[in-house]
């Protein structure tokens, strides 16, 4: 996850985090090709699987869905079918978290 999560971050600083005058643009494209590059990985990685690893959730999708789910926010996997199915799968839990329940409501709603 740190390989997905370290060009979110850079794409936080350089979008709105940095003062505007210390804000690369072509970082950010950096960023997203190498964010790209990594979910292209983890995307052949979940063809067949449901969870990260194993036959059950364990603290690697905890982890995998709240960076996943902040990619999605960017639109970041709108070309990774395995990502957005397993981030479907992670917000339609009945125990999913308050913000991952709200979440999928405004993904089924079509906001």
């Amino acid at each position: 996850m740190t390989e997905l999560e370290q060009p979110l971050w850079r794409i936080a600083r350089h979008t709105f985090l940095y003062p505007e005058a210390k804000r690369l643009p072509q970082d950010i494209v950096l960023a997203r090709e190498e964010f790209a590059a990594m979910a292209t990985i983890l995307d052949r990685h979940m063809e067949g699987r449901q969870f990260i690893v194993g036959d059950g959730m364990t603290i690697a999708d905890c982890v995998t869905a709240y960076v996943i789910d902040w990619a999605n926010e960017q639109h970041l996997i709108d070309d990774c079918p395995q990502l957005r199915a397993y981030l479907t799968r992670m917000y339609a839990r009945p125990k999913a978290p308050q913000r991952i329940a709200e979440a999928f409501a405004r993904i089924q709603a079509g906001a």
